[in-house]
């Protein structure tokens, strides 16, 4: 009998410390973080304010603590990361002052450095695109018929952002067809764009998957609109330009005398003058290829800062990108891209109806089927978040029939749980789920499919299965709600 009683005593005790934990944890958390920091044990401190941070501790002084022992520390990309984060909380308190401080010391630390640039204008699609791994390669298609002179300008070019790199960034020339950044040569003359007055002599299209950089392709006219072979000055001053552009730097600059200048193709053309990068374009290069890259094909080019450091917030990126998307309007009215920069930093603001009548205007403009599978996602996007899912669908299957791609597939999800066909969400995410077994996203989203159709045993296995193959992410709090289900 005394057993028993000792037994259930201690099984009390245990509940109720189980019940306490649960209902104090954020301060438990917090209280080691304490106690780490004051015996100097940063890392310690660091993880065990996090875990209370993220079940909602909102302790000023706590959270100062934290943003002191992120700055005392070996200020790496993820410290920045979570500096940014701190600072750009809706919790504004004496943590957050702290970090924009120190953040906007930095900031200017950055740009006393390199004091002539024009980086604000690099973002694509509000992220920083750009090459991880050297050399990068690149190839030539299409040359039959090509001026041998044009392969040489364009070797030039290439050779003269290795140098204005100090070496840093480093090219080569191969044969394969799987090289990172495409010449393809057009074999037809340019067209004009505005009443014979303007056009370029070469574009670039970026060929991305999720947050991986697959290639460049730089499109390169041979002739102008009269049938004339463009002359060798011509052919180097356009490859400088559009070879920053495979470089990652999707913008252009606002300084005639830049090579990133907009109409810099239209000038060249006509002053048929060689011209030389400025102190600007060397420097937006260097900090281009010094910020941790959104997208990109390797991780082996680390970065010194992330894009907060360099940019801005999002409100300062996309205000700067939808300037920079009304002058390309203006200086290119006939080109697509423009016109899909703008809708973007409209679907950022959330003015879908807007967003809708600039991608339309660049649909009728597109000229490939690459600009057109951007063109039709971002069209689905912008129907979507107006809850026209029909429209949603249509355009996010014709940009499907283009080129397969899993945020395709996670938006075409999403849309049919909109529309109530849990049947067909159920699908995409269970491709997905397959695909990219290490995504939390879709293993959550899958399993509130079968949550919200009560069929409780089909969510577990789901996220059971995720737990199973990624046992690291077993305590994350994004869990937490999923308790009763993950219990047993």
């Amino acid at each position: 009998m005394k057993g028993k009683i000792f037994f259930y005593s201690l099984l009390i005790i245990a509940l109720c410390g189980a019940f306490y934990f649960k209902n104090n944890a954020d301060s438990i958390y917090a209280g080691f973080g304490d106690y780490y920091y004051k015996q100097n044990n940063i890392k310690k401190a660091q993880e065990y304010y996090e875990h209370s941070f993220s079940l909602g501790n909102q302790n000023s002084k706590q959270r100062e603590a934290y943003v002191n022992s992120i700055i005392n520390s070996p200020l790496t990309t993820d410290g920045q990361r979570k500096l940014a984060a701190i600072a750009e909380d809706t919790v504004q308190d004496s943590a957050s002052y702290t970090a924009k401080s120190f953040l906007y010391d930095l900031m200017r630390e950055i740009h006393y450095k390199y004091p002539l640039n024009y980086i604000k204008q690099a973002p694509f699609n509000q992220k920083i695109l750009r090459w991880g791994k050297l050399p990068i390669t690149y190839t030539y298609l299409n040359t039959n018929g090509v001026p041998e002179e044009f392969i040489n300008e364009i070797d030039s070019a290439f050779q003269e952002w290795e140098k204005a790199s100090s070496h840093k960034i480093l090219f080569s020339k191969i044969k394969e067809s799987n090289a990172d950044i495409l010449i393809d040569f057009q074999q037809t003359k340019v067209e004009d764009l505005e009443y014979g007055k303007k056009y370029v002599v070469a574009y670039t299209i970026p060929s991305t998957h999720i947050n991986k950089l697959k290639n460049m392709r730089i499109k390169f006219y041979l002739q102008d609109p009269e049938g004339n072979y463009f002359t060798r000055n011509q052919v180097y001053n356009t490859a400088l330009h559009e070879i920053f552009h495979s470089l990652g730097f999707m913008g252009h600059s606002y300084e005639k005398n830049n090579i990133m200048y907009l109409a810099k193709d239209s000038n060249t053309v006509i002053n048929d003058s060689r011209e030389r990068l400025t102190e600007a374009d060397i420097n937006t290069l260097a900090l281009l290829y010094k910020i941790e890259p959104d997208i990109t094909n390797s991780k082996e080019l680390e970065g010194e800062y992330i894009p907060y450091l360099v940019l801005g917030d999002a409100k300062e990126v996309n205000k700067s990108k939808a300037k920079e998307a009304k002058n390309y309007i203006r200086q290119a009215p006939g080109l697509p891209s423009g016109y899909i920069d703008l809708a973007e930093s409209y679907v950022a603001e959330k003015r879908y109806p807007e967003a809708i009548r600039s991608l339309e205007k660049a649909l009728r403009l597109a000229d490939s089927n690459e600009i057109k599978c951007i063109i039709y996602y971002d069209l689905a996007v912008s129907y979507y978040y107006i809850n026209h899912n029909e429209m949603a669908e249509e355009y996010i299957n014709k940009a499907l029939a283009i080129r397969d791609g899993d945020e395709m597939h996670f938006l075409l999800a999403e849309i049919y749980v909109n529309q109530k066909k849990p049947e067909k969400a159920a699908e995409e995410y269970k491709y997905l789920t397959r695909k990219a077994p290490k995504n939390i996203d879709y293993a959550i989203n899958y399993a509130n499919i079968y949550i919200r159709e009560k069929k409780y045993l089909e969510a577990r296995k789901i996220l059971k299965n995720y737990i199973k193959n990624n046992p690291n992410e077993k305590n994350n709090p994004r869990f937490s709600a999923y308790g009763i289900l993950l219990a047993f």
